[in-house]
């Protein structure tokens, strides 16, 4: 296997900025986690539907000695749009507690082609193992097989959600570590601890406030700024985004859900 010994030196200012505030000073993250959620999310560009999102926690387990929820996100365009075609699915194995990740994969459709990915972080060596693999209608490509130095622990594309989640109900601000596409880059994300009214399936509702910068382009293409709402319980349930996407600002919110146990809380009805 190929090992990649680089790390961009802005980065690990950042990752430090992160990794060195005083533990008495760290915001305590929390998350409920249900086995068995699922979050079934429209995506809107103005007036027309760009497709979904489906969002689940799948299980518990255990990678070494530390516990991790293995978490799902299913990325599927609408049928018959001309200029987008997506069926993805992404995989991120969260650390319990920490909601970093110990290992990611995803399946991504390319045309004809199907792209297998997988990081598995290896925080012991201080290294991620990298395998992507090309599947075309008359081969398997090994596209990498390779390893690359990391400083520390870092997010995936999919954990940060649950981080971000976690933190919601917090007031702080920082720079994320996220290994995406192949590459080494950050978040920047603010909790405002506040809380704000949003309208959603007829309903007014009070959530956390979150807005930050995707300093990449991150699952279906989204970037730059973005804006999201998490409700105001146990679970931090993700009720409404605004987002950057290649085709200009789109609009992400609930529109189903199981295992979200105080509901009733929001929506006495459905």
């Amino acid at each position: 296997m190929m090992k990649i010994k680089f790390f961009p030196v802005v980065l690990f200012i950042l990752i430090a900025q992160y990794t060195a505030i005083p533990e008495n000073q760290k915001p305590d993250p929390f998350l409920n986690w249900v086995i068995g959620e699922e979050l079934i999310y429209k995506v809107k560009w103005s007036f027309i539907k760009l497709g979904e999102l489906k969002l689940k926690v799948l299980e518990s387990d255990t990678i070494g000695k530390n516990e991790v929820f293995r978490c799902r996100i299913f990325v599927d365009s609408s049928p018959g749009l001309p200029f987008i075609t997506i069926h993805d699915m992404y995989e991120s194995w969260v650390d319990a507690d920490s909601f970093y990740s110990h290992l990611f994969r995803s399946i991504e459709k390319k045309g004809n082609d199907t792209l297998f990915t997988e990081y598995n972080f290896d925080y012991s060596r201080n290294e991620v193992d990298i395998r992507i693999e090309r599947k075309t209608p008359d081969a398997m490509i090994v596209n990498a097989d390779c390893s690359a130095t990391i400083p520390g622990k870092v997010f995936d594309s999919l954990s940060m959600l649950y981080y971000a989640r976690a933190m919601s109900r917090n007031t702080f601000g920082q720079m994320m570590p996220v290994f995406v596409y192949n590459e080494f880059k950050y978040m920047k994300i603010n909790f405002s601890g506040e809380l704000k009214e949003i309208e959603l399936k007829d309903r007014n509702i009070f959530s956390f406030y979150v807005d930050g910068r995707l300093k990449f382009v991150g699952i279906a293409g989204v970037k730059d700024k973005f804006e999201g709402w998490f409700s105001p319980d146990k679970q931090s349930i993700p009720l409404e985004a605004s987002m950057k996407a290649f085709i200009g600002s789109v609009k992400i919110y609930l529109n189903t859900w199981t295992g979200w146990e105080d509901a009733s809380r929001f929506f006495d009805d459905k």
